[in-house]
């Protein structure tokens, strides 16, 4: 049997160097993907600054559930970085930053120092809206389906929302936009604005504002305003998710959206109580239903104005006639005083002798009438005291002698049945602390008694006690 020695074993394994081992894995990637460019969906992670200036890198994930099943690395050469730049225009920088979801073209490659990489020479931003178009529909069938459309629609609006309740970020320019415009309005209303912080972009943004949403709700304002600092369409598609919708939909707060776009509605828009294009827009809705109210106050006061100096005149025009009529009535009743006065004077000229001469007869009999009758009645008064005088003396004495006879028989009465002729005629009484008992009850057992005799005194212990039958 052949033996294998060492140096045999190391002719019959081979070893490849890292580089070859790298270069083998570029020319068999080259062979497959044969330098095409391929179309690739991807949230950015990280990007590096200065696209178009220089060479950009990027970290590109994929993520589900909050987990990362894909991860590489992204290049845009100078080159690519130009046209990219012209190709997206001024949303260029809402779309390549991170926390975006991009659908791009790029080229798989392999470098032998730098590793794998993409090198994105193109962003499909048709594809991407296609897909935000997609989605949008596919929310607001959903929506149709649940008959959500016209919730918050049916929410009523006070007439006058004192308690609004913001939800956006604080540091956009939609937010102050708002919040400046409500606030600094010349009539000063009295608005009190309650801020939800919520993000307006990047993968958390719908949840958040979903939860912001619920938060405002729950402290019941009058009025609850969704705003954001405008964006690209790209930049919209947190605005179009189910559960941001739906609890837009089923707030049981009215709900005012400002978004900040200019043409197409997102879903957030159609099932809000009231859209407006921007959050500037909405502040002066706001403004608005304040002015007016003040409006219809002015136009109440003065309307009020007019009806109270018209009643004022009429009444002026009221009170002249009852003056003019109580003046009248006034001087025609003085001329007929002023001529029965006159009337009454003459026939007083004419009478008042007579009169006179009657009530002179008639006070000379009254005062003969009374001296007689006065004179009668003393005599009367006096006879009739005389007599009252008698029968009091005789009744007064005859009362003192039955008084003195009832004082002596009471008297005689007393030294009969008195404690000492009861002890004479041979009763004993029992005494307890110099008080007569006349009762067995009350009486303890071992209480000192005395009885008192004729003839002395006797001190007594009770032994026992019992009472009569017929005692009550």
């Amino acid at each position: 049997m052949p033996t294998l020695n060492s140096a045999h074993l190391h002719t019959e394994t081979k070893v490849y160097s890292l580089s070859q081992v790298a270069r083998s894995i570029r020319k068999v990637l080259e062979r497959a993907t044969a330098s095409k460019s391929w179309l690739v969906k991807a949230e950015i992670l990280s990007i590096s600054e200065g696209i178009g200036k220089k060479t950009v890198y990027l970290d590109l994930v994929e993520e589900a559930e909050g987990r990362q099943n894909a991860k590489m690395r992204g290049i845009i050469w100078a080159g690519a970085g130009q046209n990219i730049l012209a190709e997206l225009g001024d949303e260029a920088a809402q779309i390549l930053k991170p926390g975006s979801e991009v659908v791009f073209s790029a080229r798989i490659q392999f470098h032998e120092r730098y590793g794998l990489a993409l090198h994105i020479d193109r962003i499909d931003l048709r594809f991407m809206l296609g897909e935000l178009e997609r989605r949008k529909q596919i929310t607001t069938a959903r929506l149709k389906e649940m008959g959500a459309m016209e919730w918050n629609r049916k929410m009523a609006v006070p007439t006058l929302p004192q308690r609004i309740a913001l939800v956006g970020s604080a540091g956009t320019s939609g937010f102050r936009d708002f919040c400046t415009k409500v606030t600094e309005h010349p009539y000063r209303f009295r608005v009190r604005i309650e801020a939800h912080q919520s993000s307006v972009q990047g993968v958390s943004a719908a949840e958040e504002l979903a939860a912001g949403i619920r938060q405002a709700e729950a402290t019941q304002p009058d009025l609850i305003v969704l705003v954001r600092g405008g964006g690209g369409k790209l930049d919209l598609d947190a605005y179009n998710d189910f559960e941001l919708c739906l609890a837009i939909a089923r707030s049981s707060v009215p709900v005012w959206t400002g978004i900040g776009h200019e043409s197409d509605l997102v879903v957030a828009d159609l099932v809000a109580h009231t859209a407006w294009k921007t959050p500037t827009e909405v502040a002066v809705g706001v403004v608005q239903r304040f002015e007016d109210a003040s409006l219809e106050v002015d136009g109440l006061h003065a309307q009020l104005e007019h009806l109270a100096q018209a009643w004022l005149l009429d009444r002026h025009r009221e009170f002249e006639g009852h003056w003019e009529r109580i003046s009248s009535a006034s001087r025609h009743a003085l001329n007929r005083q002023r001529l029965e006065l006159q009337n009454l004077s003459r026939l007083l000229q004419i009478q008042a002798p007579a009169l006179v001469e009657r009530h002179r007869h008639t006070l000379r009999e009254m005062r003969s009438t009374v001296a007689r009758a006065g004179a009668h009645s003393l005599e009367n008064a006096a006879r009739e005291i005389r007599h009252c005088q008698q029968r009091l003396r005789g009744a007064s004495s005859r009362h003192l002698a039955e008084q003195k006879l009832a004082l002596a028989h009471f008297k005689r009465t007393l030294d009969a049945i008195g404690p000492e002729k009861t002890l004479q005629r041979g009763f004993m009484m029992l005494e307890r602390n110099d008080e007569v008992l006349s009762r067995v009850a009350g009486v303890k057992e071992g209480e000192q008694l005395r009885i008192r005799a004729r003839d002395g005194e006797l001190d007594v212990t009770v032994d026992g006690a019992s009472s009569s039958p017929t005692s009550s």
